[in-house]
């Protein structure tokens, strides 16, 4: 149909007319290719959006998976690397990415490997999406890749970077100046052990009596005490011998002024028996206060703590102490040591003489018998356990010491045990030839974990002794240690906190609280002064937190080296039984990138 033509129009008219209608069109044209471009654009914009939107939904299950198994790995370092390759892979797995290790379809590759601080733990996961709208254009998937770097936090070793915790007077090493102390359960918890004792009147710290029902104490420990053995390297052909020292309680008193002991002529009598059955009687059997005298003493009236020895192999859960297989065989087993009353007249020399009538049984010196006497126990180094050459293990073996169980039944808390006293004594291990003496404990050490019962009686005793093993990956983060019933001396003391001798930085900024909110006076440089039982420490729990400095460094492929030391001076007698716990705040498992 032809355009209409006004009569009388202009030719140029009818020219602009046209031209008008075909710019028009022209531009209509431009419009239906401008919209459909933006179109396209828009649902380009769109599918991406929904592709980003699933790369990131998708990324984020990656990093739980991988988090999820970094936490689930890092619990068996440093001494299980492939346990903890393997559970990392399984739980990243049971978060929905599997690289075949729980069988079925196979759809991420996951990488796990142990950081250069041996406690921590990386896992890596890379996957491929599938793609919506962007496979349109040719990209079918996006690779994503996430990682997650867990960290365990050990249990922290206490009191000891040798290969003995406590005094050793039959070598003559007494620098520790302080023997381990394990109370019996019916003891008094005011009497300075936190986590062996079950009576306290709710004056003392922790003693609501609602935590567990019939005892007093809230913080008692069923499985009592647990140190640490660990063996770096086996030495070939020897075999690994655990020993105590004075294993056995004998209540002579906290100086041994109570005790009966030998006179001068007896002990040259007991020196001279035929086979030295006594070596050292003079010196080693003499009363009051020696480098041999551990001071066990009678506590709520009692002295009857018996005292039961357990060695647990390593295990792949450094988390849970009380899953560790028990050692019980021909030559290690459970041991229970028996109570003495040393106070009656003439009844130390009685137990120590082989033949007049009284005890002679207790003088009896036999390892194969499996019965312990006075003789073999009292101020003496007594084997416990031996694991024969070819039987021992590198890693982390548990000494667990407790006095809440009988001898049929070492195993299980007996809540009839009744026994009270406190029993001091000293722990050491090493190799040997298959003797008791010079043991080589160049590989290993023995320390206690994160609880450590002290008892020092020295006479002045101005000592500095091995509080906890920081680690450098610890830089940044806050040690907390606690420290319950400090000051039983004659005098007021000091106590200080000190970092190790190879740190570039000391300890400053350390904070003090005391559990009833008494009043502390503390100094800048993390020591606390003022300290006896007199001035209101008794049966009260001091909590101090150390601030770790960001540069904090030390020489942790020594044994000697990361231990902060605690330097205490009392300038009178002393006879301080003191319970110390350690930890670092936060998870014990953690993530650090």
């Amino acid at each position: 149909m032809k355009r209409p033509v006004c009569l009388g129009a202009e030719p140029g008219d009818v020219a602009r007319g046209r031209a008008s209608e075909e710019t028009e069109r022209s531009e209509r044209g431009f419009v239906l290719v401008w919209i459909s471009l933006m179109l396209f654009m828009l649902l380009a914009v769109a599918g991406f959006a929904v592709d980003l939107g699933n790369w990131w939904l998708q990324s984020t299950k990656l990093q739980r998976a991988v988090d999820a198994g970094a936490h689930a790995g890092a619990v068996f370092l440093p001494g299980d690397v492939p346990e903890a390759k393997v559970k990392a892979r399984s739980e990243t797995a049971r978060n929905g990415f599997n690289d075949g290790i729980l069988g079925g379809d196979t759809n991420a590759s996951v990488f796990v490997e142990q950081m250069p601080n041996p406690y921590q733990l990386r896992v890596e996961a890379t996957i491929e999406v599938d793609n919506y709208f962007l496979s349109l254009v040719g990209l079918d998937t996006q690779t994503l890749t996430r990682d997650a770097v867990g960290e365990f936090e050990v249990p922290i070793a206490m009191g000891s970077p040798e290969n003995k915790i406590g005094d050793d007077p039959e070598t003559g090493d007494v620098g520790s100046q302080f023997w381990l102390n394990i109370a019996g359960p019916d003891s008094t918890k005011i009497s300075g052990d936190r986590y062996a004792a079950k009576e306290c009147p709710t004056s003392v710290a922790r003693c609501s009596g609602t935590a567990n029902s019939g005892i007093d104490n809230d913080d008692y420990a069923f499985d009592g005490y647990f140190f640490t053995m660990d063996v770096k390297s086996v030495d070939p052909g020897k075999d690994l011998i655990v020993q105590v020292y004075d294993g056995a309680m004998v209540y002579v008193g906290d100086h041994c002024e109570k005790g009966d002991f030998p006179n001068s002529s007896e002990r040259a009598w007991l020196d001279a028996l035929p086979g030295t059955p006594y070596p050292d009687a003079d010196e080693r059997y003499e009363g009051g206060k020696t480098q041999w005298c551990t001071g066990d003493q009678k506590i709520n009236g009692q002295w009857d703590t018996e005292t039961t020895f357990i060695v647990r192999e390593p295990d792949a859960t450094p988390w849970s102490v009380t899953d560790n297989p028990v050692v019980d065989n021909a030559h290690c087993s459970p041991q229970t040591m028996p109570a003495y009353d040393g106070t009656p007249s003439n009844r130390i020399f009685e137990l120590l003489h082989p033949s007049d009538g009284n005890w002679d049984h207790e003088a009896v010196q036999s390892d194969s018998d499996g019965v312990w006497t006075f003789a073999e126990t009292f101020r003496r180094w007594a084997t416990i356990c031996v694991i024969p050459a070819g039987s021992v293990q590198t890693g982390e073996y548990l000494v667990q010491v407790r006095s809440n169980v009988t001898e049929s039944n070492p195993l299980d808390y007996d809540a009839s045990v009744n026994d009270g006293g406190h029993n001091r004594l000293s722990l050491r291990a090493g190799f040997g030839p298959g003797g008791i003496w010079n043991l080589d404990g160049t590989h290993v050490t023995i320390n206690a974990r994160t609880k450590l019962p002290v008892y020092a009686n020295a006479d002045g005793a101005d000592t500095t002794f091995h509080l906890a093993r920081i680690l450098p990956a610890d830089a940044g983060r806050t040690l907390r240690v606690n420290l319950f019933d400090m000051g039983d001396a004659s005098q007021a003391g000091t106590l200080r906190i000190l970092a190790p001798d190879e740190s570039p930085s000391g300890f400053s900024g350390c904070s003090f609280s005391r559990d009833d909110g008494g009043s502390l006076n503390v100094s800048g440089d993390c020591r606390l002064n003022n300290v006896s039982s007199g001035k209101g420490f008794n049966g009260r729990i001091v909590e101090v937190d150390i601030p770790i400095p960001d540069d904090y460094d030390c020489d942790d492929h020594l044994n000697s080296g990361c231990w902060t030391k605690v330097m205490a001076d009392f300038p009178g007698g002393v006879q301080d039984t003191t319970t110390w716990s350690a930890s670092i705040l936060g998870s014990p498992v953690r993530l650090v990138e």
